[in-house]
């Protein structure tokens, strides 16, 4: 009987497949991935309702989507793809959690979701530091975003942030988890702004 318990844990053990990610595809939130269609997720209609224009640059369009009763984690979505493509295949995904007058908190989710992606990605990224600026959208010089980067060889890239606003702002806290492709990384610091 022992040597059938001892085989059958073995065979479990064995058989349990290993929990990391080769790259930024393999990661999802609110059970989208980067390449996916938006589309699998939004009607037609809701992705052109949801279309910002904040980019100079119109190579890439962004879509949030803000409330929606069926995130089960995040208070806002935002999806990037290229203009040109009717297929809406998201190079950029990102999700926020709001953290209104509690930066402790979100610097807490912050830690929990650094150790997930560190062990996600264990043998496909480079983690950075944490690293703290100020935010260009507050003349004040007091709010402040916490990042840390995931790079990976093929200059795909994740990242989670805080943002820790003033209240002279106007904005409020939030945690922010994105998932980008290389080419949508290379055209948010080179094209976007």
């Amino acid at each position: 009987m022992k040597k059938l318990f001892t085989y059958l844990f073995l065979i479990l053990f064995s058989l349990q497949t290993p929990s990391q990610a080769d790259d930024i595809r393999d990661f999802q939130i609110e059970g989208m991935s980067i390449g996916d269609s938006a589309l699998d997720y939004f009607s037609e209609e809701e992705i052109e309702k949801n279309k910002k224009t904040y980019f100079k640059d119109k190579t890439f369009t962004p879509v949030e989507f803000n409330y929606l009763s069926r995130f089960e984690t995040y208070n806002a979505i935002l999806v990037a793809y290229k203009t040109s493509d009717k297929k809406y295949e998201i190079h950029g995904l990102s999700g926020a959690m709001d953290y209104p007058n509690n930066i402790k908190d979100c610097h807490k989710k912050m830690d929990e979701l650094i150790l997930e992606l560190s062990e996600l990605f264990k043998d496909s990224a480079i983690k950075t530091d944490k690293k703290t600026n100020k935010h260009p959208v507050d003349k004040s010089g007091k709010s402040k975003v916490i990042s840390v980067y995931f790079d990976f060889s093929s200059n795909d890239g994740a990242k989670i942030q805080c943002y820790d606003y003033s209240k002279e702002s106007g904005y409020g806290d939030h945690l922010r988890i994105a998932v980008n492709t290389k080419e949508y990384r290379k055209f948010l610091s080179t094209k976007a702004y």
